[in-house]
């Protein structure tokens, strides 16, 4: 019994020494890192919160605001890396992960057109579709949105009734809305439609149409400094003025003897001409082909003929006439040696034209009288040393009104401190300062001091007249306003407003 107690022993022991010689070690799992960076296939801008999944381990993560992505700890091995984003097509790219090494990769995404959803089509217009008595600079507004919060840009197409092409087109406009800036007619029925594009779809609204107002029954014309540049306006005391020109700079307008058409100096194509236009603004023509022309641009005026056919005007020295229609171009006066035109008026009674002559200098003037058949020329009055205005004859061509600077100041600029409205009766030369106006025994009516009153003109009438006034530093604010024949009854009528005409 004791011999097989120790047999058993030492066949155990042998086992137990036997299991010792086996190898009992275990491989280390081997470990790597990916990283990767999503971009935009168009432009590789970065593409931030895209989904990136990866396959076998099913670890799931987001690219961050630079596109960046990343898998620590990744078992050795092949992978897909899938990524996703709403409005992209699916990528897939196969990536393997290696010990101790960073593997990178760069996955761009391309737009999936057919997951982008179209904008939606331009609606609730301002004006209202149908609406009426709109302006004729109206402000076009409307609505449109985009489910993938696309950028939206828009077309627009307007047009007038009874035509297919468009009055005015515009593209690419990147606001829900459109100031126009070019006058409409008036009374008149305009059709318009808005198309919106997201980069893939383009979707147009439907057809609205709206009406401009009738034209105002405007009492007055005048200009305005806008932006550096002159434009002419119509208005009166009861309604907001309406723009009648709004390119290039216009100035000096003057309505026809039938009040049915406007004549104006304009600056458009460089040289100064004469433009003919509808009391609406409509249909503005270029009558000139001899250009307006004289020492200070803004200084110079013209005239009608009596009968409305013909427009006299100055061009240095000498004075023409042209038929409205641009023919017909004739020399009416020659000026002397060293002189120049500035302005005129053609009066039917008196059967005479009278004109302003400028001797070298804005403040060596002379006013004449010229026949408009054979050019004779008569001087009503001599101002050598003080600024005169442009004359206007009175409504029975007996007297001519006219701005004169009693201060007779002069410098470089051809500034006026002292500008006051005159009236030359021609038979006796008798001349009256209508901007100091007196009345006996009781206060006087007067201009401010530091002051011009300049451009006068009659009403149609002539039982009043219409004129500017500014300070005479000829950068303050312009105003017009009337007073009677006298020179009473000083009225304020339109500011900021100058060179006007009583309609």
């Amino acid at each position: 019994m004791k011999y097989l107690i120790l047999l058993t022993s030492l066949l155990l022991g042998t086992l137990l020494l036997w299991g010792c010689d086996e190898d009992l070690t275990v491989d280390p799992v081997q470990i790597g890192s990916i990283r990767g960076q999503v971009l935009l296939s168009t432009n590789r801008q970065p593409v931030r919160n895209a989904l990136v999944r990866l396959t076998p381990s099913g670890r799931i993560t987001e690219s961050d605001s630079s596109g960046n992505f990343r898998f620590d700890s990744v078992t050795a091995g092949k992978y897909s890396v899938q990524v996703t984003k709403e409005g992209y097509r699916n990528e897939i790219v196969t990536v393997e992960a290696t010990y101790s090494l960073v593997s990178v990769l760069t996955v761009l995404l391309v737009n999936d057109q057919s997951q982008n959803r179209p904008p939606t089509a331009p609606n609730t217009p301002s004006p209202a579709s149908g609406t009426t008595n709109v302006t004729n600079l109206p402000l076009l507004k409307w609505t449109s949105t985009d489910p993938n919060r696309d950028t939206l840009t828009y077309d627009l197409r307007l047009f007038q009734d009874g035509n297919t092409t468009p009055v005015q087109s515009f593209t690419g406009l990147r606001a829900d809305s459109l100031q126009l800036t070019t006058p409409l007619a008036y009374n008149t029925t305009y059709f318009w439609q808005v198309t919106a594009k997201d980069g893939v779809n383009t979707v147009n609204g439907d057809v609205w149409s709206f009406r401009t107002m009738a034209y105002p029954d405007y009492s007055y014309l005048f200009v305005r400094r806008m932006d550096g540049q002159f434009q002419i306006y119509g208005g009166n005391t009861t309604q907001s003025a309406m723009a009648l020109t709004s390119s290039g700079s216009n100035w000096r307008p003057i309505a026809s003897p039938n009040r049915q058409q406007i004549a104006f100096i304009s600056n458009l194509e460089t040289d100064l001409h004469l433009y003919v236009m509808n009391t609406d603004g409509s249909n503005r023509r270029r009558v000139t082909t001899v250009p307006v022309a004289g020492l200070s641009a803004s200084d110079l005026s013209f005239c009608w003929s009596p009968d409305g056919t013909q427009l006299v005007y100055p061009s240095n020295d000498r004075l023409y006439a042209v038929r409205t229609d641009g023919a017909g171009l004739r020399r009416i006066a020659q000026a002397g040696t060293g002189q120049t035109f500035s302005g005129c008026d053609w009066n039917a009674a008196a059967g005479r034209i009278v004109a302003r002559v400028t001797n070298g200098t804005l403040y060596n003037n002379a006013l004449v009288s010229i026949s408009p058949d054979n050019g004779s020329t008569t001087t009503l009055l001599n101002r050598p040393n003080g600024r005169l205005g442009n004359p206007i004859f009175s409504v029975n061509g007996r007297q001519v009104l006219f701005s004169y600077d009693v201060g007779e100041f002069q410098d470089d600029n051809g500034r006026q401190l002292d500008a006051r409205i005159f009236l030359l009766t021609i038979a006796t030369g008798e001349l009256a300062d209508l901007s100091l106006y007196r009345i006996e025994n009781q206060n006087t009516t007067t201009k401010p001091a530091g002051t011009n009153d300049l451009d006068p003109r009659f009403s149609p009438t002539g039982g009043r007249i219409i004129f500017t006034n500014t300070d005479n530093t000829g950068i303050g604010q312009r105003t017009v306003l009337t007073i009677d024949a006298t020179g009473g009854n000083r009225t304020v009528l339109l500011q900021p407003a100058e060179m006007p005409y009583w309609r």
